[in-house]
Parts: C-alpha cells; sequence; structure tokens
C-alpha cells in the first residue's frame, strides 16, 4: 500500500519520465517540484518505491525509471482524474457522409493529434436506402446493387432464369425502390417479406433477389481507415519484426479482432504482449464511441513508452464530443 507522498512521488517520475526520457533522480524531483522534505528523504521514498518494484535503478546515473507496475499505476490514476474532470472541445473538422472517407479522415484527426497510430471503425445502426438497382451481367446471372446514405454500395449477385428480361429488371427494380426508398436498411426484411404486391411473372425473381438482400442486411459492414503508421516507424525503428506483424494485423483486420471482444465504452489500455506476444513494446488504447448514427472503434497504438496523459486526455474529449 502506497503512501500519500509516495503516490505524488511515484506521479512525478511517471510523468516526467514520459516526457524527458532519461532517467528521474531525487535532485530532479526537489529542484522541479519543491518538496517540503530533504533530498534523503526523497531518495528514501524511492528506494522504497524501487523495493516494492515500482522503479529500475540504472547502471549509469544515480536516476530511476517507472517498471511495467508503476505505469499501470500511472495510467489508472490518471483516468480516474481525466474523467473527473471536464473535456475540452473536440471538433470533427469533415462533415462528410461518405463512411469511407469518415473513417480515414477521423484516424488521420487522431493521428495527428496523438502523433501515433490510429484506427477508426464504423458501423452504421440506421442507414437509409437511396437507390436500388438490378442490372443483368449473362442471360443467367444479374447483380442487384444498394446505394446507402453513408455512401456506401451493397453488390449482390443473382441467378436468374434465361426467360428473365430487361422489361422484368425494370419493373423489380421500381418495386423496390417504391418499398425502401428512405427506409431504415434494418427494416428491409420486414417490408419485403410482407409485400404481396408482386407480379405473377416476376414473383420468381423478386424471391431470388429478396433473399439475397435479407442475407446482405444480416451483416453489418464495418469500415476500416486508419493513418500514422509512419509515427511507430519513427519511434521504433529497431523493433522491426513487432512492425512487421502489426502491419500485417492491420491489413488483415487482425488488430480489431483482437480489441473487438475488450474494447467498451470506457478508454482501455493495454501492453502489447497482453493482447498478443508479437506486439512487445507497443501499448494499445482504445474505446468504442457512437456519433451521428454509427457505432465505432477507436484505437491508438504507440511505444510502450507513450505519452498517455495527451492520449487519454484526447479521447475523453473526443468522447465527449461526439
Amino acid at each position: 500500500m502506497l503512501t500519500e507522498r509516495q503516490e505524488i512521488i511515484l506521479t512525478f517520475i511517471v510523468d516526467d519520465f514520459l516526457n524527458v526520457m532519461t532517467p528521474i533522480s531525487s535532485k530532479y524531483l526537489l529542484d522541479k517540484y519543491n518538496f517540503d522534505v530533504s533530498s534523503a528523504t526523497i531518495r528514501n521514498e524511492m528506494a522504497a518505491l524501487e523495493k516494492d518494484g515500482f522503479l529500475i535503478k540504472t547502471h549509469t546515473s544515480s536516476g530511476r525509471v517507472p517498471s511495467r507496475k508503476a505505469l499501470k499505476f500511472y495510467i489508472e490514476e490518471l483516468k480516474l482524474n481525466i474523467e473527473q474532470s471536464p473535456a475540452k472541445s473536440f471538433e470533427l473538422f469533415s462533415d462528410t457522409d461518405n463512411l469511407e472517407n469518415l473513417t480515414d479522415e477521423l484516424a488521420l484527426t487522431i493521428s495527428d493529434r496523438t502523433k501515433y497510430l490510429t484506427q477508426v471503425s464504423l458501423t452504421a445502426d440506421n442507414e437509409t436506402v437511396k437507390g436500388l438497382y438490378i442490372t443483368p451481367l449473362t442471360d443467367t446471372a444479374s447483380i442487384a446493387i444498394i446505394v446507402l446514405n453513408s455512401g456506401t454500395v451493397r453488390q449482390m449477385p443473382v441467378k436468374t432464369s434465361r426467360d428473365v428480361t430487361i422489361d422484368d429488371f425494370q419493373k423489380l427494380s421500381n418495386i423496390f425502390n417504391e418499398l425502401l426508398l428512405d427506409k431504415n436498411l434494418g427494416d428491409t426484411r420486414v417490408i419485403l417479406k410482407n409485400n404481396p404486391h408482386v407480379p405473377p411473372g416476376i414473383k420468381d425473381l423478386y424471391d431470388q433477389v429478396t433473399a439475397q438482400i435479407m442475407a446482405s442486411v444480416e451483416v453489418q459492414k464495418r469500415t476500416i481507415g486508419h493513418a500514422g503508421f509512419n509515427y511507430l516507424l519513427q519511434d521504433m525503428r529497431n523493433e522491426v519484426e513487432t512492425l512487421e506483424h502489426l502491419y500485417g494485423d492491420i491489413e488483415s483486420e487482425a488488430l480489431y479482432k483482437s480489441v473487438e471482444q475488450l474494447a467498451s465504452n470506457d478508454v482501455n489500455i493495454y501492453f502489447g504482449d497482453e493482447l498478443d506476444e508479437s506486439y512487445k513494446s507497443l501499448s494499445v488504447i482504445t474505446t468504442n464511441f457512437d456519433h451521428a448514427g454509427l457505432s465505432g472503434n477507436l484505437i491508438v497504438v504507440g511505444p510502450e513508452l507513450m505519452g498517455y496523459k495527451h492520449v487519454i486526455k484526447l479521447l475523453h474529449s473526443f468522447k465527449k464530443g461526439v
């Protein structure tokens, strides 16, 4: 159990070390924070923190560096203090209604402000249908295309019989647009299933396309954007294997899947090897959020010794502002 003074000293040491990245000495603390105690008292407190596993004595100076145990303590205290404080305003500069553009621009905005790799995934909860079109490809195959208000497009292959005509496709497209235009995508299953007004000549085609639409609606489309990998290349240029593995996981969406079951509406911080042994020397900060009918997940990745205070404050403000 740490004393109040030990907690203060430990917080100052971790905070300053993450800023200057050099071992922190008792003299440094006394000069900067003007403790109302002797240098011997500060050294004794630092020795006690070292004995408890919070600090590590370096061989090259009289200073000490924080251990992972100290980082965990610091992060939890930081989260608590930040959550209880007012959030600064956070403005989204993009007003685009295209989901892919929005994820890319949001990832770039967060990455530019944190100077770390950022990944954003968005899932639309209330997308509406802006148009449905059916286009023949061959005598027996067609493609149904749904255009959504988010700017995304869903394409579904449809098998058809040889006697289906262009006029049949036009009639069917008109029926679907009358039924679904400006309707919520999640409601299309009920609308199509309960529609009895289909001409007998195109009933089979209607059933085939309806089945494809229903199957597509069951799967929520997730759009992922990322930015800032160059910051990791600068910070961790010697960790080639880690960066190669991480880059592959970003491309395959394995990074998202690693945090999918862990992320919550809280801001959560994980040391890399808590997610994947190959993520050594990394830290992953993640949170879920909601914005304008979109469900999102935000991931910030940096070195284990990263600027946690700045990132957590930014994400706190972001979550309050969206």
